[in-house]
């Protein structure tokens, strides 16, 4: 019997649809929208945490607003650094 290739073993556990959509997966990169995009929403998620953080620490309120939003500009920036440098890696697959 013939040895099945990685990819025929995939398919039997169900991993991908089918060979079409590895193949058009296949070398695509995020677009910077799609990193502005998840950005801005990782940024509304995290802002808020850093919020409610700093009012329980600060137990003030002003405070709280104050440090959340300096901090917003900041780490959106960094994020979507950090995010473009990442979509630029191009990982192979073992197959």
């Amino acid at each position: 019997m013939k040895d099945k290739t990685p990819l025929e073993e995939i398919k039997d556990h169900g991993y991908w649809e089918s060979d079409s959509y590895i193949e058009n997966k296949k070398n695509k990169r995020p677009s910077p929208i799609r990193s502005i995009y998840k950005t801005i929403s990782w940024r509304v998620i995290a802002t808020t945490d850093t919020f409610f953080i700093s009012w329980f620490i600060t137990g003030y309120f002003a405070w709280a607003t104050a440090i959340a939003s300096v901090e917003v500009f900041t780490k959106m920036g960094l994020y979507y650094v950090h995010e473009r440098g990442w979509a630029r890696i191009q990982f192979k697959r073992p197959w």
